[in-house]
């Protein structure tokens, strides 16, 4: 039967039309695959994202296991997770990275002629770190930063409820879940572990039992909290009305009633009274603000009791607890100010490269102590000598402003000053996570290559 054209519409319409349809179908078809295979990516990176922020969390023995390799299922999966974004994700490397292996392999090559030894983890263990890190800001970029954002956010809200609930029943479910672990807990401290919560008897004082929230101790989760808020201040640009996330995250470093976490927040506080006001205001108000905040902060008792004893510490009669026969098979961690001392006094003799790998340098094993420092900038300078710190510095200092930029928030000490408050007190500003901070702008942050949706 032949069809029956009307006389207003020419044949070639009518074929053109048909074209048109199977067309529109064939792109209909091409965008839902593109949806599906851009979300099937998305949730990829979100699971890579939480890896990163497990393993920070050092609860167990297998999470701390990207900095001791004690557990090396741990870094494989880390090298799994770069190469599947090196590979899928058509990942260039600059010659300017490139150049930067180049230099760290010097360094240590250098280091092990000078002590007469080669460390292969010394030689696999950072470039791993660097490497990876690398392929996670090239292949998000920004993206990065909002999936470290929610999933602290949901983490912390969770742990916020749990510590509540604790608190207004009188540790109830600290005493309910008592032995009950996940995983092989790093210390005997851990009380009970379950991902998203962990509780630990520690011997301090405070009004209201610490919030550990999923990290191995109150400080550290403090601060991974201070990671997203400080990440909503740049998407939000330091607007804090209705801004949920941020009252939540707030909620959680108060919590935590840690030194650390309030000094890096109490910064926060200070760079929105300045990013506020205006330009005639900044020099009569803000000096009366900080004054005020400083006060204030170092007024709160826990916060006074931990000052005194920071700056009280002595090593000698540290070492000698540390000596003692319940305690020898365990070392004990100096506090910031004395693990600053000690570290730097191993720059000292050495500090243009550093010692290494070699860690019989260090001054706990030159001296046979039993203790350990938790400097993260002292163990750059005492590790890595004078290169490394400036390059750590200098590459701070990029990022924070290429990451204000990016996000417009006209901040661009930010990062900076987080960084440099997180690496007086932890040394986890050499975790893979916080590489991708510093490093951000040093890496690329993701700009200049082909995203994988188109």
């Amino acid at each position: 039967m032949l069809a029956v054209v009307p006389p207003h519409m020419p044949a070639t319409s009518i074929v053109s039309k048909h074209m048109n349809s199977q067309l529109f179908a064939r792109n209909g078809r091409a965008a839902v695959n593109v949806g599906r295979r851009s979300e099937f990516f998305r949730t990829f990176e979100a699971i890579s994202v939480f890896f990163l922020i497990f393993s920070v969390s050092g609860v167990t023995i297998f999470a701390r296991s990207l900095a001791t390799w004690e557990d090396l299922i741990c870094p494989v999966i880390l090298a799994a997770f770069s190469s599947i974004y090196f590979i899928v994700y058509s990942i260039r490397i600059s010659y300017r990275f490139i150049f930067f292996i180049f230099a760290y392999i010097s360094l240590t090559f250098l280091q092990s002629m000078i002590y007469g030894s080669i460390h292969s983890k010394q030689l696999l263990l950072y470039p791993l770190n660097f490497i990876s890190s690398y392929c996670y800001v090239r292949a998000m970029g920004r993206r990065f930063f909002t999936h470290v954002e929610l999933q602290i956010f949901a983490l912390s809200a969770i742990t916020v409820v749990i510590w509540s609930f604790d608190t207004l029943t009188s540790g109830a479910i600290r005493h309910g879940l008592k032995g009950i672990t996940v995983g092989a807990p790093y210390s005997d401290i851990v009380d009970s572990y379950i991902v998203l919560q962990t509780f630990i008897n520690e011997g301090v004082d405070a009004l209201f039992k610490r919030n550990s929230g999923f990290c191995w101790e109150p400080g550290a989760f403090s601060v991974m909290c201070n990671v997203a808020l400080m990440i909503n201040l740049y998407r939000t640009k330091f607007k804090i009305r209705r801004n949920f996330r941020a009252f939540i995250l707030v909620a959680a470093i108060i919590s935590s009633q840690s030194t650390t976490g309030y000094s890096i927040l109490f910064i926060f506080i200070l760079l929105k009274f300045w990013h506020d006001l205006s330009s005639g205001y900044r020099l009569l108000i803000f000096p009366l603000a900080a004054a005020s905040m400083i006060f204030a902060v170092s007024a709160l008792p826990f916060m006074q009791a931990k000052i005194e004893d920071l700056s009280g510490q002595d090593i000698k009669e540290l070492v000698n607890k540390s000596s003692q026969d319940w305690n020898k098979d365990k070392p004990i961690a100096a506090q910031r100010f004395l693990s600053f001392t000690m570290d730097f006094s191993d720059f000292l003799n050495n500090p243009l490269t550093g010692y290494g790998g070699e860690e019989s340098q260090m001054l706990s094993n030159r001296e046979s102590y039993n203790i350990v420092s938790i400097s993260g900038i002292g163990k750059i300078l005492a590790r890595f000598g004078i290169l490394g710190f400036v390059f750590f510095t200098s590459s701070t200092l990029y990022s924070s402003y290429v990451v204000s930029r990016q996000f417009s928030a006209n901040s661009p000490l930010m990062l900076f000053l987080f960084i440099a408050c997180v690496s007086i007190s932890y040394s986890i500003v050499e975790h893979p996570l916080f590489i991708c901070l510093w490093c951000y702008g040093f890496f690329g942050g993701g700009v200049g290559f082909k995203r994988v949706s188109r």
